[in-house]
């Protein structure tokens, strides 16, 4: 998918094969939101009217990067993710002793299903706090992305939720379920008002 043109991933995605699905689609909105910050600092880096906000928006920018290339990663690894969880779902159990097998390895795979958007969470909302840190500091002609940008990101932290909650619902291991639970609670109480907050301050500074 990484090498795919935008057109090629559409038509995958529109297709009837179940993966890519949403949890890729979270993961691509989530680098778009990434990216719309690493344009807003280029935009105002090197422009002596900044000078004061430049070494701020170098760090942004370093780390931005650093998530885009972890967000990226995370659609191919969710695909991955079903592909192993579909495959589970194939094997043999004609007797005891494949059921059991069989059931295993389905576990197994749902908590992998599960891990890969929680952490496509977890990117959202480290890049939402980068949002935060460019308010007031950026070049003002670049607001709308920052606010684009926030968007997307809020996008993909709760399109990446609904992947996780689904393999949840399925999973047998209580204190695993439970932990999930917790945490990705955590993350929507963070980056959804974060989110908001950024899009506020957008259209108030229009």
């Amino acid at each position: 998918m990484i090498s795919s043109s935008i057109k090629e991933f559409l038509d995958v995605l529109a297709s009837k094969e179940p993966a890519p699905g949403g949890g890729a689609a979270s993961a691509l909105v989530g680098a778009v939101g990434t990216v719309l910050l690493s344009m807003v600092a280029n935009l105002t880096v090197g422009k002596q009217k900044y000078k004061e906000s430049e070494p701020l928006m170098k760090e942004l920018l370093e780390e931005a990067a650093k998530l885009q290339k972890d967000l990226v990663k995370l659609m191919e690894e969710d695909t991955e993710a079903f592909n192993k969880v579909a495959a589970a779902f194939k094997m043999p159990k004609n007797t005891e002793e494949e059921k059991a097998k069989r059931k295993e390895k389905v576990q197994e795979a749902l908590k992998g299903a599960a891990n890969v958007p929680f952490q496509i969470m977890e990117k959202a909302v480290e890049a939402l706090r980068l949002h935060e840190k460019s308010l007031g500091h950026a070049n003002p002609s670049t607001i709308s992305d920052t606010g684009v940008g926030a968007l997307c990101l809020k996008t993909a932290l709760c399109g990446a939720w609904l992947n996780v909650k689904i393999n949840l619902g399925s999973i047998d291991d209580e204190d695993f379920v439970r932990e999930y639970n917790e945490k990705t609670q955590q993350l929507l109480n963070e980056g959804v008002p974060l989110a908001d907050k950024v899009y506020e301050a957008v259209l108030e500074s229009l």
